[in-house]
């Protein structure tokens, strides 16, 4: 799922906070988090999700949403939202889908701690290091 130095992570984003539901998304953040899961490069793209969400069928909405993943080597997506379908789409990706409200940046940082616990290239998920991360972060479980 990651490389040792770099990872990709994607919010969803509203202003600086992490946006709602993955599905309707207006725009997507990319951090690139280096080793130490300090932001290296932060890019905002408008991906309209919002109103495909509303106009399409969910599979060309999905695809949509898969070909982001795939383009920008995605290792994880926060959101405040997936519903299971999504959720099961992003794991058969390869892709850990985890829920956050609250500051994307944050997030970001959280959700590549989370990323390397899954690759156990990290001693400690964010939620046990002790150094101010967020327990909001949290890995979405399929139903």
């Amino acid at each position: 799922m990651s490389d040792a130095k770099t990872l990709n992570i994607a919010v969803n984003v509203s202003g600086s906070e992490v946006g709602g539901g993955l599905g309707r998304a207006r725009t997507m953040a990319v951090a690139t988090l280096n080793a130490a899961d300090e932001i290296v490069g932060w890019q905002e793209f408008p991906v309209g999700w919002d109103v495909l969400h509303e106009q399409g069928p969910h599979g060309s909405l999905h695809a949509q949403i898969v070909g982001f993943m795939r383009d920008h080597d995605i290792a994880a997506v926060v959101s405040g939202h997936m519903g299971p379908p999504m959720v099961n789409t992003m794991m058969k990706l390869g892709v850990l889908p985890l829920s956050a409200a609250g500051e994307a940046r944050s997030a970001a940082k959280d959700a590549a701690k989370r990323v390397r616990c899954v690759d156990g290239s990290a001693a400690n998920a964010p939620d046990e290091d002790g150094h101010g991360a967020n327990k909001w972060v949290l890995p979405v479980i399929p139903s």
